[in-house]
């Protein structure tokens, strides 16, 4: 090929939102249903050879999954759009049922009212109410589910869930507004 067609190819992948240094794969994991996004020479393998989740073997993995999931969405960068974070609404309010359910079982009053919160910010963040503090609402509310789940992890003598220790299975480089507010 000549190079300025691989020039042309390689930076206009870069425009198209695509990185070709990294061989990118997908997988839904089996066990706890997150759609996960990799770098196939990083991921951890199973005695088949074939990527295991990320989350296996770690407390409550479907909700560390789920909260990373959001965490890494799309709805979180500068190029998102209304349908983002419509998408994102709905997936927190999702999360937070699927955590509600599992404190239904539990005797954790802090984790409930941390989960009060998360639900209260969730309803204050609804995309449909035009609201101009919409966003740090949706994010407030992902932040007090966060803690609901290290407040289940904390229950089991596990220590807290880190989102960046998954980074790489979401495709992520960086998390925008992480600290703003």
């Amino acid at each position: 090929m000549p190079p300025a067609l691989l020039f042309a190819l390689f930076n206009g992948a870069g425009r198209m939102g695509y990185n070709l240094a990294m061989p990118v794969s997908r997988m839904t994991c089996p066990s706890c249903g997150a759609d996960l996004v990799y770098d196939s020479h990083e991921a951890m393998k199973g005695p088949d050879g074939k990527a295991i989740c990320p989350y296996r073997g770690r407390g409550y993995p479907p909700l560390r999954a789920a909260h990373d999931r959001i965490y890494f969405g799309k709805w979180r960068k500068m190029d998102a759009t209304a349908t983002d974070f419509r998408r994102a609404y709905h997936q927190i309010g999702r999360h937070l049922k699927a955590i509600g359910a599992v404190l239904e079982t539990k005797d954790l009053p802090a984790a409930k009212r941390d989960l009060g919160k998360a639900i209260e910010a969730f309803q204050q963040g609804d995309p449909d109410a035009d609201s101009p503090d919409a966003l740090r609402f949706l994010d407030h509310a992902l932040s007090y589910a966060h803690t609901v789940i290290d407040d289940l992890l904390h229950e089991e003598g596990l220590p807290p869930h880190d989102p960046m220790e998954f980074s790489k299975w979401y495709n992520a480089v960086e998390v925008p507004f992480k600290e703003e507010w």
